[in-house]
């Protein structure tokens, strides 16, 4: 039998549309899968490569990259590479450092086009700062009471704005609401943390 939806999840569903449009995307970047190498635009090559004047030049994965810590650099090449082999998207949460003090987390998105052999073309995507993620999805995420419910009742809602997104055809949509399931599931993990430790 088909599950109603909550009080709740209406009640979740306008923030969770306002956060959509309020998120920010901080660089975007493109990858081709012949060359390997990444161009960047102006706030991406500043974060990433850590030099904004490399936008749009052609670079290798190491160059393009240099801006990173040696383990964000491996951890955002290996998931472009094994969304190449598996068909699936980029999505994939990276640490950077601009000011040692102040580290930011960035939510790396990416759209695979690929040819009618579904061998990989190119990547186009975005890198969005999850501090932006709007004030409805912080109040959403920090409720006190019955908040396992209501994050799993968050996960429910965006999984199925994705596959409605999906079928929309919409590449932006898809790439904020993205975020969003991100978000989620690093709150979902922090909460899971202090249980695992109470095990060990």
């Amino acid at each position: 039998m088909k599950r109603r939806r909550s009080d709740a999840r209406r009640g979740a569903a306008p923030g969770l549309v306002g956060t959509l449009a309020e998120s920010g995307i901080v660089g975007r970047w493109e990858w081709d899968a012949a060359s390997g190498r990444f161009l960047l635009d102006e706030g991406a090559a500043a974060l990433i490569a850590g030099d904004p004047r490399l936008a749009g030049q052609p670079l290798h994965a190491e160059r393009a990259t240099a801006g990173l810590a040696l383990p964000e650099a491996a951890r955002l090449l290996d998931e472009v590479r094994r969304a190449a082999e598996q068909e699936d998207d980029v999505l994939v949460q990276i640490r950077v450092t601009p000011q040692p003090e102040a580290p930011r987390f960035l939510a790396c998105q990416g759209r695979i086009q690929r040819d009618e052999r579904h061998q990989p073309l190119r990547v186009e995507g975005t890198f969005v700062d999850t501090a932006d993620v709007a004030p409805e999805t912080r109040a959403l995420l920090g409720l006190e009471e019955g908040t396992a419910d209501a994050i799993d009742e968050a996960a429910e809602l965006l999984i199925a704005a994705r596959r409605a997104i999906d079928a929309s055809g919409s590449r932006r949509l898809r790439q904020l609401v993205d975020v969003m399931l991100l978000e989620v599931a690093r709150e979902i993990a922090s909460r899971s943390e202090p249980a695992q430790r109470r095990h060990h």
